[in-house]
């Protein structure tokens, strides 16, 4: 497989790589080796990863989970190139993971399992963009890179039985990477006065036809995923930041406190204030 791979970040623990796919036509790679156990954000494209007698369904919105130690092919099922955000981990954090999710003892010990893709949460895309955001500088804080591959990880690995709808491959080809737009549109632009309308004529559909798709492919209304978005950045600058709380609710795009205060009580089950480290 031809790719460009650009190591990003690197720790005792945990090292980012960003993968770009360069082929130029449909296939099946080669065989390639698994050497740790990785978790990589699947952020456009599409395609089958094969694996001991399984093969995967992989695109943009799904994390796979890939384990050390055994060989895989990956095969192109159209020409839209995939990009990946791939986490590589130790062996010791890989064990440290292992006892931090329950829910995914049966994909650990079970010796014949090697793969599995987990659908991302709205949450869990905005983690990630701040991730891949962060680390775009020319520099960066490290302790804050960590602090939010902790709060990936930790939410990832809670929510690690929720396995992905399937698409077509219509649905895959044509609206898919249109709501992957919008959902980025959104990560970069929350603070700003969004509407459906304009949203929608990102993906050239019209509002109705943009929100029946988005919910389908998401779970979630585009105005739940865009509160959803303010929400977690008011969260992460009130346990980060000194700013104030008022300040911190019109920098996220809320238009009065007590809008962002009641928003934020319904979510997190308590005041803004509260969320102060």
């Amino acid at each position: 497989m031809e790719a460009d791979i650009r190591l990003m970040f690197d720790s005792p623990g945990c090292s980012i790589r960003d993968f770009r796919c360069r082929c130029t036509s449909c296939g099946v790679s080669g065989k390639e080796y698994q050497e740790h156990f990785s978790i990589a954000y699947i952020r456009k494209g599409n395609f089958r990863f094969n694996v001991f007698r399984n093969e995967l369904d992989a695109y943009s919105g799904l994390f796979l989970f890939c384990k050390p130690g055994y060989e895989h092919t990956v095969g192109h099922v159209h020409d839209l190139p995939d990009e990946c955000t791939i986490f590589s981990f130790s062996a010791a954090h890989a064990e440290l993971l292992e006892s931090q999710a329950p829910g995914l003892k049966g994909f650990f010990r079970n010796p014949d399992l090697h793969s599995i893709l987990v659908k991302a949460t709205p949450d869990m895309e905005y983690l990630h963009h701040r991730i891949l955001a962060l680390l775009e500088r020319p520099r960066f804080p490290q302790m804050e890179a960590e602090q939010l591959m902790a709060d990936l990880f930790g939410r990832l690995l809670a929510g690690a039985d929720k396995g992905p709808a399937p698409f077509s491959d219509r649905e895959k080809r044509h609206y898919l990477p249109l709501v992957e737009e919008v959902k980025i549109h959104i990560s970069t632009h929350f603070d700003e006065d969004l509407s459906l309308n304009a949203l929608a004529a990102m993906s050239h559909m019209s509002p109705y036809h943009f929100n029946r798709m988005f919910r389908q492919m998401t779970h979630t209304t585009p105005y739940r995923y865009l509160l959803n978005v303010r929400l977690q950045e008011a969260a992460w600058q009130l346990r980060h930041t000194a700013r104030p709380v008022t300040e911190i609710a019109f920098a996220t795009g809320f238009h009065s406190l007590e809008h962002f205060s009641a928003a934020f009580r319904k979510v997190y089950g308590k005041p803004p204030s509260g969320a102060r480290a």
